[in-house]
Parts: structure tokens; sequence; C-alpha cells
């Protein structure tokens, strides 16, 4: 019920505040940063590591602003509430809720507790809270730990191709918490996100 609800209010921001369409410099731009991505040599993990660290110290949790060169253009982005495929409908999605989170959002604040990359394992695990007010009358809060994974491939130029979010408590905790006056989410006590083995 949860998937179906954000589901659908992604649809009415994305129908009610629609990216506009690319002027000529612009697609010029987007064509030259493609040539770039293909001529660019593959990302080691530590680079990997240390692109992904400046995102969370841009609170990307909240403003959505990564380095899409991490990523690769067929990257599969899925948290507890969404899942889609690509990174320029991650940019379109961005686009449109863009207007939406800087009129709710207050002050914010995301914490990075850990950043892991095993040796050999194609991935890193990054450990993390992200606290934040929201401004609606009853001013409830965002109150969420959690973790996320980040599935590399060598063959697509070391860049991201999975990105799978996991969240300590659940989405429907989550949802409800924004009816709280000023309330925060209970938190679980394990990560756990419906349906999903990893981790």
């Amino acid at each position: 019920m949860v998937k179906a609800i954000v589901g659908s209010l992604t649809a009415m921001v994305n129908a009610l505040f629609p990216p506009g369409a690319l002027t000529a410099t612009q697609a010029a731009a987007q064509a030259e940063r493609q040539v770039a991505r293909q001529r660019a040599p593959p990302l080691s993990p530590a680079a990997l590591v240390a692109g992904l660290r400046t995102d969370f110290s841009r609170q990307y949790l909240f403003t959505g602003l990564i380095d899409p060169d991490l990523y690769d253009d067929e990257c599969v982005f899925t948290d507890p509430t969404l899942s889609f495929t690509g990174l320029a409908t991650f940019e379109r999605n961005l686009a449109s809720l863009r207007p939406v989170l800087d009129a709710i959002l207050g002050e914010t604040a995301v914490d990075l507790y850990a950043l892991d990359a095993p040796e050999g394992a194609g991935h890193v695990v990054a450990s993390w809270r992200m606290s934040g007010g929201v401004r609606l009358p009853w001013r409830p809060r965002i109150e969420l730990r959690g973790r996320t994974r980040y599935t590399y491939d060598p063959a697509r130029k070391g860049r991201i191709v999975r990105y799978d979010e996991y969240w300590e408590s659940s989405a429907a905790e989550q949802l409800l918490a924004l009816f709280k006056p000023g309330g925060a989410a209970p938190r679980a006590d394990g990560a756990r996100r419906a349906g999903s083995p990893h981790m």
C-alpha cells in the first residue's frame, strides 16, 4: 500500500512539475557529457568511494545531488518505496521533485557513519542517518537510519549498476511519522526492506 501511495505521489508531482524541455545549449551539453562518459577511463573502487563520500557531503539523501559519473546509464535504483531503471529517470524525477523539496524541507542533516568497500566484493556499503524538519503546519520530523549498497561493475567502467537502499524502520512507519506533530519515526532493530534478500 505504501509503495502504491508513494508511486501515485511521484506520478502526481511529475505531472504538476514536469521538467522543461531541453534548450539547444542543454541538449548539446548532454550529448557532450555522454561522449565524455564513454571516453572516460574506468573508475577504481577508491575513486568510487571518494565520489560517494562527496555525494554524502552534499546531503544527497535529501537533495538528490549525486555525481552522475559514478553511475551507469542503466543503473537500477531501489529503496523501500520505489524502484526504477536509468540515470536519466533519476535526473528527471529529481528535476520534478526539486520545487517540492525546496518548499517543504527545513533544516536537514545527513550523517555518514561508515563507507566500506570490501576488496573484490564488487560493492560499497554505506551506513547513514538522515534527519530534518518538514514545513507542514504540525511540523513533523524525518528521523531515519539506513544503509545503501552500491553494486559496481568493472565491465561497465567501474560505475554503479545497482543502488539498493535499506531502512531500519519500515516504509509504513516513515509515512505515518509525517502525520505526527513534531514526531520522529520509530526505529526497528535491524535494517529491512520487503522482498530484499541482500545484506
